[in-house]
C-alpha cells in the first residue's frame, strides 16, 4: 500500500513537472513578448531570408525579432512580417525600413534608420500599425551583384565593335614590338645610358699634347687668350667620329681630360710659351693685354670616309687696340689606324700638333 502511494506520488509530481515545462514555453513565445512593440511590416519586394527569429535592427543595434511572416491574399507582391521591438525604439512613421546583411555573407536582418522626432505613429489597443518598407528594400546582396553584371554586360554589348577595335590595335602592336625586340632593347639601353643607370664602358681619359717648338726670340708682348667659342658639337669630353659628311656622333670607351675649348685653349697657351712669347695668359677681366688671340674650334673629329683620318681646324683673329688686325685658318690632319678610343686621340693628337704649330709661327710674324 506505501509503495503504491509512492508511486502515485512521483508520477503526480513528473506530470506537474511537464504542465509546468509547456506553460513556461508558451508563456516564453506569447506572454513573454507581451511589453514588446508590435508592428506590421508591409514589403513589396521578395525578401530572401526573412524568417521568424530573425533579428531586427534600429540604428545597427538589436531592438527586437520577426515574430511571424505573412503572403498577402489580396496582392502577390506583398509580404507582410511582424515584428517585436522594445517599446522604447523610437520607430516614427518616416522610418525607413529594409532588408540588410549582418557582413558580407551573413543572415539577414530587418533594419530599421531613423526618422523624424515628431512623426508619431498612432497605435490601437488590438491592432499592431501598419509600416511600409522601402521600394529596395528586398534587394540582396545577390540581387545587386546580378544588377551590376548586366549593367557590365550592357555596356560590353554596346561598344563591342570599338572593344574589338582596340583589342586588335593592341595584337598589332605587340606583333611590331616582336619583330623590333632587338631595336627596343637598343632604345632602353641607351635610355639607360643617358639616364646613368644602365651599363656603360669603362672610360679611358685622354690629354691632349702641346707640340715640341723650338723657342726662338723671347716675345715680350702681351697676349691673352679668351674662352674658346665653338658649335655646341664641341662642347663636350668625348671623342667624335665622322661616319659620312656633316655626320658626328660619340667615340665609346674614352674621353679628352676636360672639355675640349677649354683644353684646345690651354695648349696653345704652352704652344706660344714654347715659341717664345714671355707673357701669355688666359683672357679676363682686369687682365689689359696688348693683343687678343680669338680661337674658334671649326672642326676636331676623326673622319671616316673614304678612311679614318683625323681632322682639326681651327680658326685665329688677331685684335689689337678693339680691332682686328689678322685673321687665319690653321688646318691638321693625321691618318688614324681605327675609329677606337685611343687610335682617335693618338691621331687628333697629331693634327693637332700640326695646326698650333702652324699658328705658333703665325703669331710670331704677327706680333
Amino acid at each position: 500500500m506505501e509503495t503504491t502511494a509512492r508511486y502515485v506520488i512521483v508520477g503526480f509530481f513528473t506530470v506537474a513537472c511537464a504542465l509546468a515545462g509547456f506553460v513556461f514555453v508558451y508563456w516564453l513565445k506569447n506572454s513573454g513578448g507581451s511589453g514588446q512593440a508590435l508592428y506590421w511590416v508591409r514589403f513589396e519586394q521578395p525578401v530572401i531570408g526573412v524568417r521568424p527569429g530573425v533579428s531586427v535592427l534600429f540604428n545597427g543595434l538589436r531592438v527586437g525579432e520577426v515574430r511571424q511572416v505573412n503572403l498577402s491574399a489580396a496582392d502577390p507582391r506583398e509580404v507582410r512580417t511582424l515584428v517585436a521591438v522594445d517599446p522604447a525604439t523610437p520607430v516614427r512613421a518616416d522610418t525607413t525600413i529594409t532588408v540588410d546583411t549582418q557582413g558580407l555573407m551573413g543572415s539577414a536582418v530587418v533594419s530599421m534608420i531613423g526618422g523624424s522626432s515628431g512623426a508619431e505613429i498612432r497605435r490601437e489597443a488590438d491592432a499592431p500599425p501598419v509600416l511600409t518598407a522601402s521600394k529596395d528594400a528586398g534587394q540582396t546582396l545577390s540581387q545587386a551583384a546580378k544588377a551590376t553584371l548586366k549593367k557590365i554586360d550592357d555596356l560590353v554589348g554596346d561598344n563591342s565593335e570599338s572593344l574589338h577595335s582596340a583589342i586588335e590595335n593592341i595584337n598589332t602592336f605587340s606583333a611590331a614590338l616582336a619583330r623590333n625586340s632587338t631595336r627596343v632593347d637598343d632604345i632602353l639601353a641607351g635610355l639607360a645610358k643617358l639616364s646613368g643607370s644602365g651599363e656603360t664602358k669603362p672610360q679611358r681619359t685622354f690629354d691632349l699634347a702641346a707640340p715640341a717648338l723650338t723657342p726662338g726670340a723671347p716675345i715680350e708682348a702681351q697676349v691673352a687668350i679668351p674662352d674658346l667659342s665653338t658649335l655646341l658639337n664641341f662642347e663636350t669630353q668625348r671623342l667624335l667620329v665622322s661616319p659620312h659628311a656633316g655626320e658626328r656622333k660619340q667615340i665609346e670607351g674614352g674621353q679628352w681630360g676636360d672639355t675640349l675649348p677649354k683644353l684646345v685653349q690651354a695648349k696653345i697657351m704652352q704652344s706660344l710659351e714654347a715659341a717664345g712669347f714671355a707673357h701669355v695668359a688666359k683672357g679676363m677681366d682686369g687682365f689689359d693685354a696688348q693683343y687678343q688671340l680669338i680661337l674658334d674650334i671649326r672642326a676636331f673629329e676623326v673622319s671616316l670616309d673614304p678612311q679614318p683620318e683625323a681632322k682639326v681646324q681651327l680658326n685665329a683673329k688677331l685684335e689689337k687696340g678693339g680691332k682686328i688686325v689678322a685673321t687665319q685658318d690653321f688646318a691638321g690632319s693625321a691618318p688614324a689606324k681605327s675609329a677606337d678610343a685611343p687610335d682617335a686621340a693618338a691621331a687628333l693628337n697629331a693634327a693637332f700638333a700640326k695646326a698650333a704649330t702652324d699658328l705658333a709661327g703665325w703669331m710670331r710674324k704677327k706680333v
